[in-house]
């Protein structure tokens, strides 16, 4: 018989939360310190979970949690676990077991803090013990506290499960995945979560997602960039159904490391078309309105400088294809895996993301042929540009050059008229006054001052010439 229970008095047997938490370890051609901070981040938020566990004798885990020098992994690039173990307590440690295992009263902890390629991974596992008991939905609260408050960069899914040993009715049991995750997302109204879940089946099983899309920690006013968490509640039918979703949650790392990696992707490459997009306008406006612009020889600095900047994003934005067609395999064979481990269909959330992949590919490729002519604008612009300035360039020269003729001759002239004044003013005075003369005529002075700029003129004329062929 189906059950009308409130949530105030619906309990579930072993509530259990899944924490996958994934940091980009390194990204293309990033120099070293990057990778530094990066590892940092997620170290601050590995020590941030640390410090709210302990081991089953009461010991702060945060006082023997220590990842593995960086250099050490750089060494070993197949490398999965990065916890130091070398401190850890036997009581947290069980054997060809990367994991640490922990106790904070009735809630048990696994921790997990690998590298999966070029991602750091951080894997949470809290419950309740079924021999606890059947525990209520405030139970989550317990399980999640402080979790929500991470900050996110690559992407982060929480999954609450539990058993249902009371049969509900399919409102009831909508009622009840949006109490236990407002147990985590306090900050949302139940009644809106209730309204933003997605609800499936799996394992026969109630199986619901809700997707939040946040500002990620990489994110800024120009080049904004967004992430997903993403939270669900498997409800299962039975023990047995727990057991074979135990068996699952190991593919679902590599499973969800994709999709997250898709949509971060994605999100930055809407960034890089919001830029690619302004300069292209811009250059389409410099084009267009080129013969009411002055170009000098600081335009040709300019504008391939601005040329670069534009490939170097239409480089990225290519970049952006290939690393989600990439994803987009991984995620693929995925859900293969797991669909051949539970001899069924993945919840349809995941099966239709593949859709949006498609949908979202195509676009980015759409987008890469509309953007790709400005590198021709920018060609031809700088062609004409540099044609034009050569021509100004020219016309400037010719200006300089006959500026300098007309200052040679003027140099020579006054040279030679100031050498060849006396001898041309004595011999036309002594042609004119006689020799016996002593004091020029002023009819001597005028005609000797007219020959002495007639011969200066041609002397300086000649001078200015000469040189102007050398």
């Amino acid at each position: 018989m189906i059950q009308t229970q409130t949530n105030t008095t619906v309990k579930v047997l072993s509530p259990t939360l899944h924490l996958y938490h994934y940091v980009l370890g390194k990204s293309l051609n990033e120099p070293l310190e990057y990778r530094q901070e990066r590892r940092e981040f997620f170290q601050d938020n590995l020590h941030e979970i640390a410090s709210h566990l302990t081991s089953k004798n009461g010991k702060k885990v945060s006082e023997f949690l220590k990842l593995i020098d960086l250099i050490d992994i750089e060494e070993e690039p197949s490398r999965r676990n990065i916890l130091d173990f070398t401190n850890v307590p036997d009581e947290c440690r069980k054997p060809n077991s990367d994991r640490l295992y922990l106790e904070t009263g009735m809630i048990k902890s696994r921790l997990a803090a690998r590298l999966l390629n070029d991602t750091y991974f951080l894997r949470l596992t809290r419950y309740i013990s079924s021999d606890e008991g059947e525990q209520s939905l405030n139970s989550f609260a317990n399980l999640s506290e402080y979790l929500n408050a991470l900050k996110i960069e690559l992407g982060q899914t929480t999954i609450l499960a539990g058993i249902l040993k009371s049969q509900l009715s399919p409102q009831a049991t909508r009622e009840m995945a949006a109490s236990c995750l407002h147990k985590y997302f306090s900050q949302i109204q139940e009644s809106e979560i209730q309204e933003q879940l997605k609800e499936y089946r799996f394992l026969d099983s109630p199986f619901y997602v809700l997707p939040q899309e946040i500002p990620s920690k990489n994110s800024t006013e120009n080049y904004p960039s967004k992430t997903i968490n993403l939270a669900c509640v498997f409800l299962y039918k039975d023990k047995d159904t727990e057991e074979k979703a135990d068996g699952v949650y190991s593919y679902f790392q590599e499973l969800l490391l994709s999709y997250h990696k898709i949509n971060y992707f994605y999100s930055q490459s809407r960034s890089l078309k919001t830029l690619l997009n302004k300069r292209y306008k811009a250059i389409e406006k410099q084009t267009e309105n080129y013969q009411q612009q002055k170009w000098n020889a600081q335009s040709l600095v300019k504008l391939p400088q601005e040329s670069l900047e534009y490939y170097k994003f239409l480089s990225f934005f290519q970049d952006q294809v290939r690393l989600i067609e990439a994803q987009r395999y991984n995620y693929q064979k995925c859900i293969q895996e797991i669909e051949q481990e539970v001899g069924e269909q993945i919840p349809d959330f995941f099966t239709k993301f593949q859709d949006n992949i498609n949908k979202n590919l195509k676009q980015m490729e759409t987008y890469i042929g509309f953007l790709s002519p400005a590198i021709q604008l920018y060609e031809r612009l700088m062609l004409s540009v540099q044609t034009q300035v050569s021509i100004n360039e020219a016309a400037i020269q010719k200006k300089q050059d006959k500026l300098g003729q007309i200052l040679t001759i003027a140099g020579t002239t006054i040279a030679f008229g100031q050498i060849a004044q006396q001898p041309i003013t004595t011999t036309i005075s002594q042609r004119i006054d006689g020799v016996k003369s002593l004091q020029p005529s002023l009819l001597s002075l005028w005609i000797s001052a007219i020959v002495t700029i007639v011969f200066s003129l041609a002397i300086g004329s000649g001078v200015s010439g000469w040189f102007t062929k050398k």
